[in-house]
């Protein structure tokens, strides 16, 4: 994937999260296996809300990626939120674009401080190369809102 491209991605999902976030927004640091990714998103007590995510691996020669994640908070309680949505990503490469379809939960296991969440995911996905993946995450999640 081409430099230029990569950045038009970030820059229209940055845009999409100043608009929507309004100062309210997430950032969270999740493992998968031998990748991780950091990702920052908006209000995730929304009904719906967004999220970018750049791949994270110490693995060498392995590809960047960039992941757009859309979601539906479809329960949202004190201690746990049910959300679910669609993932648009790309690797560096170019020849392996993905489209994944996430589930997850929420935690909010400190009832004082309920922006610390803890985050568990299953994404099945497919790849353009026609190869299919059921990735897990599981990782913590911090939210700058105003209370």
């Amino acid at each position: 994937m081409s430099k230029i491209r990569s950045f038009a991605i970030v820059l229209i999902f940055g845009v999409f999260i100043s608009i929507q976030a309004q100062a309210q927004v997430h950032v969270g640091v999740y493992h998968s296996g031998y990748i991780n990714q950091v990702g920052v998103g908006t209000d995730n007590e929304k009904l719906y809300f967004g999220e970018l995510r750049l791949l994270a691996t110490d693995i060498i020669d392995f590809p960047f990626g960039v992941e757009g994640m859309f979601h539906r908070n479809f329960k949202r309680g004190e201690w746990v939120n049910l959300h679910a949505g669609i993932m648009l990503g790309i690797l560096e490469n170019g020849n392996n674009a993905k489209v994944g379809l996430p589930l997850g939960l929420t935690f909010k296991p400190i009832a004082a401080h309920r922006n610390f969440a803890v985050l568990m995911e299953a994404t099945p996905n497919i790849y353009s190369s026609g190869t299919f993946a059921i990735r897990s995450n599981i990782g913590l999640r911090y939210s700058f809102r105003k209370e």
